[in-house]
């Protein structure tokens, strides 16, 4: 079997189109779980408390099912107990109008939170209560201590791990095409499935996300070489 340059460069001219939506997932994930990570890593620094077992009963089932199985929860069996449930108290609304966009961030920030999370709350441990204490001596209260002492340290230390998950976001965003999301991979298979060109468009596919990935991976060392400084 010939590989058919001429339609591998049709493939990587309609790809491109659905380069925008891919990067607007990956940045919009990655923000969002980034930060909400950390949120949830600090609360759960009181290990006693209801909020904080709960939290790592959420982090466990994220990190501990296969993300296919969270992708048919999200996707399938929660919409349909929510319409059974709108349905039976006669509320009219049909769950079928939301678009796919917003279940593959839902699905995508369920996950990346849970990793980020975890990876924040080993980074928060590594610092030393000492410097917690002092900032409340001084008068910080808990929240501007974690502000401007402990976030600063633990994203200088986590830089390497957060690299592997924006990478791993890339990789992920492509699983938004179950959902009907016109990223990188739809367009591709689209136009693979016209004439069986499915070589040539998983092949433009792996180009698009190693140049991706690759840019990444060069965008944090250069920001680590800014920390070093």
């Amino acid at each position: 079997m010939n590989f058919d340059w001429k339609f591998a460069w049709q493939t990587i001219i309609i790809a491109l189109k659905g380069l925008p939506v891919t990067l607007q997932i990956v940045s919009i994930i990655f923000t969002f779980s980034f930060f909400f990570g950390f949120l949830l890593a600090a609360a759960r620094q009181e290990k006693n408390s209801a909020l904080a077992k709960a939290l790592s009963l959420y982090v466990s089932f994220a990190r501990g099912t296969p993300f296919m199985v969270q992708t048919y929860l999200f996707y399938i069996a929660i919409p349909t107990a929510i319409q059974k449930y709108l349905f039976d108290n006669n509320i009219d609304f049909n769950v079928n109008v939301i678009g796919g966009f917003w279940y593959a961030y839902a699905l995508l920030f369920f996950y990346f939170t849970a990793l980020m999370s975890e990876m924040f709350r080993a980074g928060i441990s590594a610092v030393s209560k000492g410097q917690l204490e002092a900032a409340y001596s001084v008068g910080l209260t808990k929240a501007q201590a974690y502000r401007r002492i402990i976030f600063p340290q633990v994203v200088e230390h986590c830089l390497p791990v957060l690299c592997n998950y924006a990478t791993g976001i890339v990789k992920m965003s492509s699983l938004a095409f179950v959902f009907g999301v016109p990223e990188i991979t739809a367009l591709a298979k689209t136009n693979a499935s016209r004439n069986l060109g499915y070589v040539e468009a998983y092949f433009v596919i792996a180009v698009f996300y190693i140049a991706l990935n690759i840019g990444i991976e060069r965008l944090f060392k250069f920001i680590e070489r800014r920390k070093k400084c």
